[in-house]
């Protein structure tokens, strides 16, 4: 059985002292970090997903037009609150230029 639970920190803890088998976490580090420390004892198996920066590559040899799209609307989807949104983005210094004059 899979259930989602939205909550704070005392909903956060409450899970992690419950009989449950296993605990998926998205949000920040510390937050993470707190719930592993707290679940350790019972052992319980953990999966965290914690503030990751996103980062997109775009090559020399890139589809300019098509990076360029991908950058826009992955990093505005849902206005950014996606855990796997668009971040920051590295271009190749030979057609950062090119890149720029797309996205904007």
């Amino acid at each position: 059985m899979l259930e989602l639970v939205q909550g704070d920190g005392e909903t956060g803890a409450a899970l992690v002292e419950a009989d449950v088998d296993m605990i998926g976490f998205v949000g920040s580090r510390a937050t993470g970090q707190a719930i592993m420390k707290a679940a350790a004892g019972s052992l319980k198996r953990l999966v965290l997903e914690l503030g990751g920066k996103d980062p997109m590559v775009v090559f020399a040899d890139a589809d300019l037009n098509a990076a360029a799209k991908s950058a826009a609307e992955n990093s505005l989807r849902n206005t950014g609150q996606v855990c796997c949104s668009v971040e920051r983005v590295y271009v190749a210094a030979a057609i950062a230029d090119a890149f720029e004059a797309k996205v904007l």
